[in-house]
């Protein structure tokens, strides 16, 4: 599991998103350990067996739905690159953090910052490669951040930042 962190375009300040291995493959995609062990528990109950009542012809496109989803697991754990919060980043937003964020209107929400095969933002998942994931990189509560949207910009304000492993809410108390 990978620790080492490093803002993407190489200057500045360290941690902003997972630092890139030097390799020649294309690109690498990241995952939090908890997002890991989720896509492995899909990739053993896709393996399963399946219900048996399901009629014959359903079983048959369900059993080769499965087995595609199957090769889709397994495909992705073996490229994306496992990253733990580093507990130097404390109080900064990084890959991994939970961010506790209230817009305009004073709505409050909860997002984790995880890589893109485990984001789900009803689940309060919220992509590294997404507008506002990019603008919350490298950021401390109390700070401010803009985000571009089709409907226009939006202001959002970083109340906290944490790193624990719990899944929470997409929303905050």
């Amino acid at each position: 599991m990978s620790k080492a962190f490093t803002k993407e375009d190489g200057g500045g300040d360290e941690g902003l998103i997972p630092a890139r291995p030097r390799s020649t493959s294309a690109e690498q995609r990241y995952i939090t350990p908890e997002g890991y062990r989720a896509l492995q528990e899909e990739l053993l109950e896709s393996q399963g067996p399946a219900p048996q009542d399901w009629p014959e012809l359903e079983a048959g496109v369900r059993k080769r739905e499965r087995e595609r989803r199957a090769r889709e697991l397994t495909a992705i754990l073996e490229d994306v690159r496992v990253v733990e919060p580093d507990p130097s980043q404390a109080g900064r937003v990084f890959f991994g953090a939970w961010v506790v964020l209230e817009d305009e209107d004073g709505a409050r929400m909860r997002y984790r910052i995880v890589g893109p095969d485990e984001a789900d933002v009803k689940a309060g998942r919220l992509s590294v490669e997404s507008p506002l994931a990019r603008a919350l990189l490298g950021k401390e509560a109390g700070e401010a951040v803009q985000v571009e949207r089709p409907r226009g910009t939006v202001e959002y304000e970083i109340l906290a930042v944490e790193y624990a492993e719990s899944e929470g809410a997409a929303a905050a108390p």
